[in-house]
């Protein structure tokens, strides 16, 4: 099985986590502010779920992404190329409390992300 990581720990996150730890699924959660944030989340999930920072959740093989997407680049920034990995763009181009859409100027909110992820192969979903 392919390795998994997890960036974003909000509710599209933790559902995520949560449906891999249900079938057994070993995956790294990952938030901004690091591994020991997440230390009781990840045991409240499951034990298949560790906890991880940045780093190490985008070096797997598959990289689910769920961010506000106003923080999406300071989340994605400074992370190593991607080279062949999958990136799952769980992203929703909405200005958070307002809920006002954010401006693409004409891209899709996955052309963003994919900028932000050099050489990866991306895939969206769960939106």
């Amino acid at each position: 099985m392919k390795s998994i990581g997890i960036i974003g720990t909000g509710n599209i996150g933790r559902a995520f986590a949560t449906a891999l730890a249900r079938n057994n699924i070993r995956a790294t959660l990952s938030n901004s502010r690091g591994p020991d944030s997440l230390s009781e989340v990840g045991a409240a999930i499951g034990p298949t779920i560790q906890a991880g920072s940045r780093e190490e959740a985008a070096a797997k093989d598959i990289v689910f992404v769920a961010v506000s997407w106003s923080k999406l680049p300071a989340a994605l920034s400074g992370l190593p190329d991607f080279a062949v990995r999958i990136v799952i763009d769980a992203n929703n181009p909405i200005e958070g409390a307002l809920f006002k859409p954010a401006e693409l100027n004409g891209r899709l909110s996955t052309e963003v992300l994919t900028g932000l992820v050099p050489g990866a192969r991306v895939v969206k979903a769960f939106n």
